[in-house]
This record gives C-alpha cells, sequence and structure tokens, in this order.
C-alpha cells in the first residue's frame, strides 16, 4: 500500500470513528426536544407532505420566531433516498413495518450527521495539512470522545445546520493561512502581484459565514466579524474588495432565503382549519394562531430573530446567566478533560494562536448577550478542538524529547568498558521516554470518554414524551379494536417538549387522530362529548379526571455518585449515575367515564328525536314552549 493509499484508509478510518459515535447517538436517542421541533416538523412536513403546504405544521404551531425552511428542504432531499438505502440494506425497518415514521427521522438525523462528519472531516484534514499528520489524528479521536459535538452533530437545530457552514468555512480560512505562511517562508523575493490576488479559500470562507449569518443564525455574523478582521490584518483581503465581496454573498445569500421563506411562510388557504386534527375530524380544529406582523409580505426569518434579540431584547425572558458563564461552564463541559491542552496549543505553536484568538473573541463577543446557551456558541468548538489536538502532540514531544535528553546525559557519564550495557539502558530509556508521555495522553483520553459516557446516560434519558409517543402506538397496535376505529389521542405540553414529533404518529392515516391543543384544562377533558373524547392523553400530570394512568415514563433529574466498598474496608467513589423521576403519564379514558358519555349521548339523541315528534302534533305546543324556555 502506498503513501496515498495509506492516507486515504486513515482518512477514512478517522472520520468513520467520529460518524459512527454520532449514529450512536441516533439509534440510542432518536427522539427530539422543543428546541428541535421546527427543523424537525419541517423536514417532515417536506418529505411527507410535499407541495400541500396548507398541511404544514409551522401554520398551527409557528414558535417565537420564525426559521428557514431551507435547512429542512435541504435534509428531507438527502433523508428520503438514505431511509429507501437504510431499509433495502436492512439497517432500518420500513414505515409499515414500524407503524410509525420514525424511520424516516432516524435517516434524516443521520443525514444531518453525515454533513457534520464531513465538514469536521475537512477541518481534520486541513490541520493534518498545517500540524501534520499526528494532530489530525489527534482531532479526531478529541471530537469522536467528547459529547457535546458528536451528541448535537445530528440534532436538527439551527445552530448545527450553521455548524456545518462555520466549520468548512473554518478550514478554508486556516488552509488559506497555512499555505500563505508556507508560501512566505519559500519565497526569497516578494511577489507583489501574487500577493494581491484573493485566495479561493479566503473568499469561500467569506461565503459560507455569510450564509450561515443570513440563513441559518444571525449571530454566527460575530464569527464573520472575527475572521475577517484577522483576513484584512494578514491582507487576504483589500478593504474595498472585502466590502464588495461580503456585499455580493450578503445579497445572494438574503435573494435565496426571501425567496424559499416568503413562500414557505405565507398564510394557508381561506378557511384552512389549522393542523390540530387531520382532515377527517375538522369539527374540532380551530382558526390558525395570528401571525406576527408582516407574515403575509417578505419573509426574512433570520432578520426577525435579530430583532427580536436585539431591538425588541426579549431573549432575557428565557433566563440569564453572568457573562462568564461561557468560559467556566459551558466550555469546559463541552471540552471535556480536553480544555487545558487548548490554551496550550496556542501557546506551543504560533500557528495556533490566530485560531484560538479568533475563537476567544467570539466566545467573549457573545457572552455580553445575557441569554446563554451551549448551542450559541457550538461555532468555537472545533477551534477549540483544533488547538487542543495541537497542544495534545506538542505535550507529548516535549515530555518525551526532555526525557530522552535525559535519558542521553545519563548514558553518557557511563564509563567506557560498559558500553554494550548502556546502549541497552539507554535504548530502554529512550522507549520508556515515549512510552510516559503517550500515556499521559491516554489517561486524558479515558477520562474523556468517562465523561462523554456519563453525559450520554443522562442525555438519553430526556426524552419521555418520546418514549410514551412509541409505546402508545405500539399498545394501540396490539389491540384487537385497532382497526375498528380511530384511536383519539392527545399529547400535551410536556410530552411534546420532550420527544413526540409527528415522525412518531403512525403511517396508518385511518388509525389514529391528534391533538396538540393547549387550551384544555385537566377537567375539560372529562366534559368534552362523545364524538371529541379523547382515548389516551400523554400528560405531564398524574391524574387526570375521568381517565386512569396505565403506563409513566421517567425523566432526568441529576446525577449521583455511586460509592462502594473497595478492599473491604474503603468506600470510594466508583462512578456518576443518573437519576430519574416520573415526568409523562400516559391516561386511558375509563370504562365509566366512557359508559357516561354514550349515556348522556343516548339522552341527548331521545331528547331530540322526542322533541321532533311533538313538534308534529297540535299536543306538543306547551312541551315545545317548555323546552324552548329551558
Amino acid at each position: 500500500m502506498g503513501p496515498s493509499a495509506r492516507r486515504v484508509a486513515s482518512d477514512f478510518a478517522l472520520d468513520a470513528l467520529v460518524l459512527a459515535v454520532a449514529a450512536a447517538h441516533v439509534f440510542l436517542a432518536p427522539y427530539a426536544k422543543v428546541e428541535e421541533s421546527f427543523n424537525l416538523q419541517a423536514t417532515h412536513d417536506v418529505m411527507y407532505h410535499g407541495w400541500d403546504l396548507s398541511a404544514y405544521d409551522h401554520h398551527a404551531f409557528p414558535g417565537v420566531v420564525p426559521r428557514t425552511f431551507i435547512g429542512a428542504i435541504a435534509l428531507a432531499a438527502v433523508a428520503r433516498p438514505l431511509q429507501a438505502a437504510l431499509v433495502f440494506l436492512r439497517v432500518l425497518d420500513s414505515d409499515e413495518a414500524r407503524g410509525t415514521k420514525m424511520g424516516a427521522q432516524i435517516a434524516a438525523r443521520l443525514a444531518l450527521a453525515a454533513a457534520t462528519v464531513a465538514a469536521l472531516g475537512r477541518m481534520r484534514r486541513v490541520l493534518r495539512d498545517a500540524f501534520g499528520e499526528a494532530v489530525g489524528v489527534a482531532f479526531a479521536l478529541i471530537v469522536a470522545s467528547q459529547f457535546h459535538l458528536t451528541f448535537y452533530a445530528s440534532r436538527t437545530l439551527p445552530n448545527t445546520f450553521a455548524l456545518v457552514l462555520t466549520t468548512l468555512a473554518a478550514a478554508d480560512w486556516i488552509d488559506a493561512r497555512a499555505r500563505r505562511a508556507a508560501k512566505a517562508r519559500g519565497e526569497k523575493k516578494k511577489d507583489e502581484t501574487s500577493s494581491s490576488r484573493v485566495d479561493p479559500r479566503d473568499a469561500r470562507a467569506v461565503f459560507l459565514l455569510t450564509a450561515s449569518c443570513v440563513i441559518f443564525r444571525c449571530d454566527t455574523a460575530l464569527l464573520l466579524a472575527a475572521v475577517g478582521a484577522h483576513m484584512l490584518r494578514a491582507r487576504a483581503f483589500s478593504l474595498p474588495g472585502a466590502v464588495n465581496w461580503g456585499a455580493r454573498c450578503a445579497a445572494a445569500c438574503l435573494s435565496l432565503t426571501v425567496a424559499v421563506d416568503t413562500a414557505m411562510w405565507a398564510p394557508p388557504s381561506a378557511g384552512h382549519p389549522g393542523a390540530f386534527f387531520r382532515e377527517d375530524d375538522r369539527s374540532d380544529a380551530r382558526e390558525p394562531p395570528p401571525f406576527w406582523p408582516g407574515a403575509e409580505g417578505i419573509m426574512w426569518p433570520e432578520g426577525r430573530v435579530f430583532w427580536f434579540n436585539t431591538y425588541e431584547n426579549r431573549s432575557h425572558e428565557w433566563g440569564t446567566s453572568p457573562f462568564h458563564w461561557y468560559f467556566t461552564n459551558a466550555l469546559p463541559r463541552a471540552l471535556g478533560a480536553w480544555t487545558p491542552l487548548v490554551a496550550f496549543g496556542a501557546a506551543a505553536r504560533k500557528e495556533a494562536r490566530a485560531v484560538f484568538l479568533v475563537a476567544l473573541s467570539f466566545v467573549a463577543a457573545y457572552s455580553f448577550l445575557p441569554h446563554k446557551e451551549l448551542r450559541f456558541v457550538f461555532p468555537a468548538l472545533p477551534l477549540c478542538d483544533a488547538c487542543a489536538a495541537v497542544g495534545a502532540v506538542e505535550a507529548h514531544r516535549r515530555l518525551a524529547g526532555t526525557r530522552e535528553r535525559s535519558s542521553a546525559r545519563t548514558s553518557a557519564s557511563k564509563k567506557s568498558k560498559r558500553a554494550n550495557a548502556d546502549a541497552t539502558r539507554f535504548f530502554a530509556r529512550a522507549h520508556s521516554a515515549r512510552a510516559l508521555p503517550a500515556l499521559l495522553i491516554g489517561v486524558v483520553l479515558l477520562l474523556a470518554v468517562a465523561m462523554h459516557a456519563v453525559f450520554a446516560a443522562a442525555a438519553y434519558r430526556n426524552y419521555p414524551g418520546g418514549e410514551a409517543f412509541a409505546a402508545t402506538h405500539a399498545a394501540e397496535t396490539s389491540r384487537e379494536a385497532f382497526r375498528e376505529k380511530p384511536t383519539r389521542v392527545h399529547v400535551d405540553v410536556a410530552a411534546a417538549m420532550t420527544g413526540a414529533s409527528r415522525f412518531g404518529e403512525s403511517v396508518f392515516q385511518d388509525a389514529f387522530v391528534y391533538s396538540k391543543r393547549e387550551d384544555l384544562t385537566l377537567e375539560a377533558f372529562q366534559s368534552l362529548p362523545e364524538s371529541k373524547a379523547f382515548d389516551v392523553l400523554l400528560s405531564g400530570s398524574d391524574f387526570v379526571p375521568g381517565y386512569e394512568a396505565e403506563a409513566v415514563h421517567e425523566g432526568y433529574a441529576g446525577t449521583r455518585i455511586v460509592w462502594r466498598r473497595l478492599f473491604g474496608f474503603v468506600e470510594a467513589p466508583v462512578w456518576v449515575a443518573t437519576r430519574t423521576k416520573p415526568a409523562v403519564w400516559t391516561h386511558r379514558r375509563t370504562a365509566a367515564s366512557s359508559n357516561e358519555r354514550s349515556v348522556e349521548s343516548a339522552r341527548a339523541s331521545r331528547e331530540e328525536s322526542s322533541s321532533g315528534e311533538r313538534e308534529g302534533s297540535p299536543r306538543a305546543v306547551p312541551d315545545e314552549r317548555e323546552n324552548r324556555n329551558a
């Protein structure tokens, strides 16, 4: 196998490792939380409703701020053939065999994970060319050992779509910078003509960052500003050239998102009842909630988000954190055991300092926003991992070099008559000098993997609503009356926020009727007429009048340290386990409640019938007057 073949095999193996970790998270936690719901429901609607825009979920549940459909359309275009391929390979069951559309949700998330891993793979190859083969391998191992980057690689957050673009942009920027530095070192005389040209990689990096900002996450403008400032300082762009190229990129991206999202966010046709129930049960549907001002005209989703977060300054309504939270909580949690090596890598290699400073300035600028979440600084994670990879390799090299020099000095001081024995000891010490730094890096890797496992165990407990939704379909499918009439299922806010999605609905159109109405109190369920009563409730309440709880699904409630007695007499912490608490209950309508509704329905029918008979008889006039007065 030649050098090029070995490099291709190495690239494939390292990318496959990261993809395998991300895919494992998809299969172990296939459900999604409320933050992911818009793009997830939009992907479902594109895959299953196509051009029937009036049936889309966002008409009934638009969310606090609008989001673009571009990511969902692209994801659905890839997920549909991927699902067919995985069904053909028997990795997934077909929708008909599964009974729900969860296979399509898994395929969509795998497609997004593959896109994220491809972007990270591009970053790894750039780091390999710029810093050496060892740094590329270290980067892959660091990413695979961390929880947050691999777990969220498949999550349909706007931040994840933006992460793909920002990672590709960062890779192009680092690549262009490394090539300029190598060319400058190799040139004996400055070439003024070549220095005035814009590197295509720099131009592409600006375009990708602009697309991320205009289409998916307006806050990545902070990263664009940091990278752009470095490009101007390095004279990769002239100021007029940067303004010209940036304006052209912004205009192109803005035209795309306005064209697509104005059409997708247009109000449904007149008389559309909303998406609370299927079309065969519109009697209980209500008019869609009011759209925000201007929805009937031009729609630029990220412009609305920017207005919401800056001019209206309403993001603080979802909580605030101190300025230092990203540096003292979010980033150490995401980077894990590799955190100390980030700054060390920047200090050890001057080529990595620009990468570190860009990440640092991006996070520092974002820290001024009171509302903070880890996903907001996703673009900084690959940059920090790049510095950590450089730090790990430099730490290993310097420790090994120090010990080898120490071994050499010790061997040189020996007597000449013991030269052969000294040579043997020298090589043994040199091997030990290289083994100890590798062992230390291995310990850090094992610690990172252990932290990954703890975070994963906690994350898998965050989807009781999805588990309850899946269990409900499995239970109803096994019932004898499954085909006799549709099962009416109500999903409350607690269940909808923790995993229940349209992908989890039955693929058989006449089997279920679903509701996500938020205006019903617990007491209202018992008073609904028979034709509109629900057979099953998925609720965050453990008691609902007229219903009996038949199952409970637990959710994450914190962690606890597991202590064990070691060596028969020493109590020591050995693991961190998750604690759970009841979160979502499955309630089934009781027989007594059903009978009462049936009696009331029959009584109402008899009264209507007798009233009709009395209307045709002269003796019915007094009764009719009494009924009218009543």
